[in-house]
């Protein structure tokens, strides 16, 4: 089974926006709780990792969801040292 080239992660500003979250995800998708990668220097210090990345389905579920988070694309591979990581979405009353 070939490993993913990228996987997506949700980021919070609270360790309880995370419990939150994670109630709310985990009857919908695999998910981990995870340390914020260093590539994202904002927020609590955990993140939500999606062990099965299916993009569209995602950003479907996060749109119409109450939680306040920003989804990130990270690719497996570092260059330069570093996790290539892209801000897809961010939603909800952000600090």
């Amino acid at each position: 089974m070939a490993l993913p080239q990228e996987y997506y992660i949700l980021a919070f500003d609270t360790t309880t926006s995370v419990m939150e979250a994670e109630a709310y995800i985990k009857n919908h998708f695999s998910i981990t709780i995870m340390p914020v990668p260093r590539e994202i220097s904002k927020g609590c210090g955990l993140a939500i990792r999606f062990q099965n990345p299916e993009p569209d389905t995602i950003l479907d579920f996060l749109k119409s969801s109450p939680l306040t988070c920003t989804l990130y694309r990270m690719a497996t591979k570092k260059i330069d040292g570093k996790h290539p990581i892209e801000e897809l979405l961010s939603i909800g009353k952000r600090a």
